[in-house]
């Protein structure tokens, strides 16, 4: 199925939302917030340091709205790396908010995310996302 990581700063929508990908055969991984998120990376086989050994990654789901680093900051510091080289994939990217207004909506792509997913959804609409994005990703749109 797919490799994700869920970064969202909710404990019981954590809980939840991993469960219902977990059951869909998803393998997913948590942080809290961007600065986890990051951390996460690292263990990847996309951080240049690693040799291309370490976990796999396919889909972020990042929320947009959490303490210590957001999911706009979290998502910009992500493009950066990439550019420095220190992440050597484009890592996929679903910005998952609430906040969907036109201009809110803007602002996620404008940091550097693929989709944007707004609360509340279906799991089902969501893996579409993920299908899609992912889909991207396998056919070389990296």
């Amino acid at each position: 199925m797919v490799n994700l990581t869920i970064v969202l700063d909710n404990l019981v929508n954590q809980k939840v939302l991993a469960k219902q990908l977990r059951r869909l055969g998803a393998t997913v991984h948590i942080a809290n917030h961007g600065v986890e998120a990051l951390d996460f990376i690292r263990t990847t086989r996309f951080w240049a340091e690693n040799n291309g050994k370490g976990l796999d990654l396919e889909v972020i789901l990042m929320d947009q709205e959490m303490p210590v680093l957001d999911g706009l900051g979290c998502t910009r510091e992500i493009r950066r790396l990439e550019a420095v080289g220190m992440i050597t994939t484009r890592l996929r990217i679903i910005a998952v908010t609430a906040n969907a207004r036109a201009e809110q909506i803007q602002t996620a792509y404008d940091s550097g995310v693929d989709d944007v997913m707004s609360k509340p959804f279906k799991v089902p609409d969501l893996m579409k996302k993920i299908e899609d994005v992912d889909g991207a990703c396998l056919d070389g749109a990296a």
